[in-house]
C-alpha cells in the first residue's frame, strides 16, 4: 500500500514539474534547472550504490534451495 502511494506521489510530482516547465517564463525556469542539476548529480551515485548492493547480496533463491 505504501509503495502505491509513493509511486502515485512521484507521478504527480513529475506531471507538476512538466506543467510548470511549459507554463513558466524563462526567468522562472531557473528554479527547475536547479532541480534538474540535482538529479544529474545524484542519480549516478544512487545507481552505483544500487549496483554495489546488488553485487554484494547473495542469491535468496539459491539460499532457500540449499545451493551455493
Amino acid at each position: 500500500m505504501v509503495m502505491r502511494i509513493f509511486v502515485a506521489l512521484i507521478i504527480i510530482v513529475a506531471i507538476g514539474v512538466g506543467v510548470c516547465a511549459l507554463t513558466f517564463n524563462k526567468d522562472q525556469l531557473i528554479n527547475l534547472i536547479y532541480f534538474r542539476d540535482f538529479f544529474d548529480v545524484s542519480l549516478p551515485i544512487l545507481g552505483f550504490g544500487a549496483l554495489v548492493k546488488y553485487l554484494c547480496t547473495g542469491c535468496l533463491f539459491c539460499d532457500s534451495q540449499g545451493k551455493k
